[in-house]
């Protein structure tokens, strides 16, 4: 048992349900949940009186209820973390139509081990925009991976072979190991984008605990204050490279400051105690900044490669400075690339970063650094065509999968037919 589970403060569930069965036990549930708990009577008269009491530690729990069932209760959600409590009782995820990977549920997070790789999309939305909406947008990231990765005949569970023609590498099937935790709870007569961002936290929290890698796709850049924040507990410092047309850096000097954005959300992250270094990529904005009220400093943490920069000369100055000793989150904002436009994305600026030396950087950035999470943000509602930014989206977790798995070699390889072999 986790030491943290010990010393975290529970609350139950407000609307388990309880159901008599044949052998006169009582069945404990949850009206979006499939999974179901069979109790003794006992059992569920202690649960009972726990709504009545305040929110109770791991370990009195444990004393009071069994370390078996305060686990079990904890795995399906029957007893609620009470910081994250108001979120996840509202619900956790739910599972993506056509899985991307193997498909995995909140209950069974605990099944992973180390370098698995998780999907997950969050529908976080802080801001509205009349024409262009990119709640969902994560999910063309899905479809076109899925696309990639599975049987052309539709049968995923065949043996096969990956093979990637750029790189000239392949990889089998079967060592993916990308499990797709589907859609982030959001329930809109109720929830509010930190509903959903305190869900994606405790989800990633999960999956980070256990040494996978979360592969994140948003939802607006908000979304970077939510994954970030929940990478300090297994790694104490971490770098953050942030692709980008804008810096997120906003601010007006007035009230609305103080609301996290997807136009402030860097602001937030730099202040986190666990992150160090914060390298943004691709940044090409001009704009007005009011300075009333407000003074301008420089943050050590923060280095920039403008757009024009990287397209111009390279990425040198990168690689010269980036600290090979930090974990590094990949925060990727689908606006830093060249000629995306509406309804790609809702904030598209004139120029941007070029697919093949933007893939160039990943290879080089996943074969020498220790990238340990992605996320993607800021992808239009919309299915225009091929769809160019999801695409690239999810040709660069494609790579990332190959570098985490040892593709190997594939140049100059047939596939053939064994009696072709002798011929």
């Amino acid at each position: 048992m986790e030491h943290s589970n010990l010393t975290q403060l529970y609350s139950l569930h407000p609307h388990l349900r309880y159901m008599p069965t044949q052998d006169q036990r009582l069945e404990i549930s949850l009206p979006f949940g499939k999974k179901r708990l069979r109790a003794k009577s006992h059992l569920v008269t202690k649960l009972q009186s726990l709504k009545s009491r305040a929110p109770q530690t791991g370990e009195a729990l444990v004393a009071y209820l069994g370390a078996a069932v305060f686990e079990a209760l904890i795995k399906y959600f029957f007893l609620l973390p009470t910081q994250a409590f108001d979120a996840l009782s509202g619900g956790i995820c739910l599972p993506a139509m056509q899985a991307a990977g193997q498909a995995i549920t909140a209950y069974d997070l605990d099944t992973l081990v180390e370098h698995d790789a998780v999907l997950l999309h969050t529908p976080i939305s802080t801001t509205i925009n009349n024409n262009i909406s990119v709640a969902n947008g994560g999910r063309w990231v899905r479809a076109q991976l899925r696309q990639m990765l599975h049987h052309p005949l539709g049968d995923s569970a065949l043996p096969g072979d990956l093979l990637d023609l750029d790189f000239a590498d392949y990889l089998a099937s079967q060592q993916l190991r990308l499990y797709d935790l589907g859609d982030v709870s959001f329930q809109p007569t109720t929830d509010n984008a930190s509903h959903i961002g305190e869900r994606t936290t405790y989800l990633c929290q999960r999956i980070v605990a256990q040494g996978a890698y979360p592969l994140l796709l948003g939802g607006d850049h908000a979304l970077a204050f939510y994954s970030i924040a929940a990478l300090q507990e297994r790694y104490s410092r971490l770098g953050v490279i942030q692709f980008d047309a804008h810096t997120d850096l906003y601010t007006l000097g007035a009230a609305c400051d103080e609301q996290l954005n997807h136009a402030n959300v860097m602001n937030w992250v730099r202040k986190m105690q666990h992150v160090q270094s914060i390298w943004q990529i691709g940044i090409r904005d001009l704009y007005y900044q009011p300075t009333e009220n407000l003074q301008a400093i420089q943050d050590p943490k923060i280095q920039t490669l403008s757009a024009f920069e990287a397209e111009t000369t390279g990425y040198h100055r990168l690689w010269s400075n980036m600290d090979p000793n930090l974990p590094w989150f990949i925060s990727f904002d689908v606006d830093v690339l060249a000629g995306v436009d509406c309804p790609e994305t809702a904030t598209p600026v004139l120029g941007g970063l070029s697919y093949y030396s933007l893939l160039a950087c990943f290879e080089q950035l996943y074969a020498n650094y220790n990238v340990v999470g992605l996320e993607f943000v800021e992808i239009g509602d919309s299915s225009p065509g091929a769809h160019g930014a999801a695409a690239i989206a999810a040709r660069l977790i494609s790579r990332f999968l190959f570098h985490r798995r040892g593709a190997k070699v594939a140049r100059n390889t047939l596939y053939i037919k064994p009696a072709e072999a002798n011929q």
